[in-house]
Formats: structure tokens, sequence, C-alpha cells
């Protein structure tokens, strides 16, 4: 029999009325009369060439055909609906979270994406929070700021982190003093991006200078805030060259030093680890072949 010819419907009933043993039970649950149903099962004999139920009088039972047909039935049903279930959630926009300091970069991107692949949609959500745990929050994908040793085969190291010191240049004109070494930072007013002002205390660490002599100034919740804040002039602060680059090669923001802290962490791409969506997968895929590997 043709695929075409599958009397469908008639199957979805016969489904019903083979797992109650009833039309009655049946009609109900599909709001049918029992006559309607009585009758798509007649047709649908008559299309088969086969009885699949015994009728007496008070009851109803599944002829061996029937008994056979049933468990097949079941199995398409079931993909089926399945296969409706995953088509839905393919047109549903992608849930991403992200923390909010990479925004900048990150809808460069997602505009890139959605350029290349018009038919996925992504909703992004900007938070505060740095990781995730897909365990308990309902996302397809998140962003993560972690450790890169421990980013795993899973994940998708979008960039490392790189800081150096970023200022607007109206600052630089107002102050006047020439950024010719760490130690000329002491004339401007510092921005921190954490409360703990680790950033700074690493690059100047690392740039031969003693921390405790530039450590004040004024502290923000995160690293966004602190760019932004340097980006109209109240401040320098250490900013990943990354998340700049556009600034910086427009002219908004200065990094007068070549040196860069590698900080070791980065921002790597995640996937649930139990059935990613398919859209979820096909983004990730996108991210892989358009990042380039971090040494």
């Amino acid at each position: 029999m043709s695929r075409r010819n599958l009397p469908l419907y008639a199957l979805s009933l016969f489904e019903a009325a083979a797992r109650h043993q009833s039309f009655t039970r049946a009609a109900d649950e599909l709001c049918l009369t029992q006559g309607a149903v009585s009758k798509q099962m007649a047709q649908l004999e008559a299309h088969l060439g086969y009885p699949l139920f015994h009728r007496y009088a008070r009851s109803l039972k599944l002829s061996v055909q029937g008994e056979c047909l049933l468990g097949y039935v079941q199995q398409a049903l079931g993909l089926l609906d399945k296969g409706v279930a995953e088509a839905a959630a393919a047109s549903a926009p992608l849930r991403l979270k992200a923390p909010s300091c990479i925004a900048r970069w990150l809808l460069q991107q997602l505009r890139a994406f959605a350029d290349e692949v018009p038919e996925i949609s992504v909703q992004l959500s900007g938070v505060h929070a740095h990781d995730i745990d897909f365990a308990r929050e309902h996302y397809d994908l998140a962003i993560a700021y972690r450790p890169l040793a421990s980013a795993g085969d899973r994940g998708v190291v979008l960039f490392a982190e790189r800081l150096t010191p970023v200022l607007a240049p109206s600052l630089l004109a107002q102050v006047g003093r020439k950024l010719d070494s760490p130690a000329a930072l002491a004339a401007y007013p510092l921005l921190h991006p954490s409360a703990d002002r680790r950033d700074w205390r690493q690059w100047l660490q690392a740039n031969g200078e003693r921390p405790p002599a530039l450590m004040t100034g004024t502290v923000f919740d995160t690293l966004d805030q602190a760019i932004n804040a340097a980006l109209q002039g109240f401040g320098i602060t250490l900013g990943d060259v990354t998340l700049l680059a556009e600034e910086l090669k427009n002219g908004q923001a200065i990094a007068p030093f070549a040196s860069c802290l590698d900080s070791g962490y980065g921002y790597v791409l995640l996937l649930p680890e139990q059935a990613p969506a398919a859209a979820a997968l096909r983004l990730q895929q996108w991210f892989r072949q358009r990042v380039a590997p971090v040494a």
C-alpha cells in the first residue's frame, strides 16, 4: 500500500480505540461520537482488507491483525509527535545567555549569523552572571567566562581575555600627561572593573609597577560599566582588546601601552549536554567555523 494512501486520521482513531478497548471511551477522549468512531473503524478495516476488532455485545477485542498493527501505529504516532515538537522548537527563538559585558562584540556576531542563517532567530539575555547551570536555567546556549583550561571539548572558545589600559582621547588631552610608562598612570583616575581590583594589580605587576601606589579610583560591578565610564572620559580602565576592537579602530578609545595581560580566562560558548536543540547546534557550528583557535 502506498504511503500516500495511508488513512492517518483513521489510524489515530484506531490507536485510541485499541488502547481503551472501547469505541465509546475513544470517542470521549477525542470529543467525537461513538458512532463516528465506529464508522471510521469499519471504513479503515475495509480499506486495509482485514478486521481490526472482534465486536461483542458489550465488549471489544483486538483481532490478531489489530494486535500486530497497534504497536507500529503507536510508534509511528509517537515519531510524528516528536517531529512536530522538534519542528516547532526549530521555529522558536534560540535562548542565549551571555554576560552583559560582551554585548558590544556579541551583537555584531549575531547580526552576521542572522544574515547568513535568517531562519534561526536568537533571543539574547544579557546578565551579570558569568556562568550557567543548564539543569536550573532554561537556555539553549550560554556564553560563560571561565578559565580557558576548563573549557573542555564541548565548549567553543570565542576569544581569550587580553587586557590593556584604555581611555578616551578627551581625558588624555584634559590631563596632559603623556602615558609613556606605567608610572604615568598615577596622574589619571583609575577605574576598576571588579571590587577586588585584581585586573589592575595583575597588569601593574606584569609591567614592573608596584600596585599599592596606583590602587585608588572608582570601583564598578562589571567590566562593561568600567568601559562605558572610560569611553565617557571619567578615567582609565583595563579593557579587553577584543571587546573594544571597534572603539580602538575608530579612535573613540586609546590603548597607550603595547602590553596586554593574558588573564588565562576567556569566553566560551556552551550547550546543554542532554539533547541540545538542532538550531543551537547550528549556531555552535557557525561560531566554531568563525572564531580562530585559541592557543
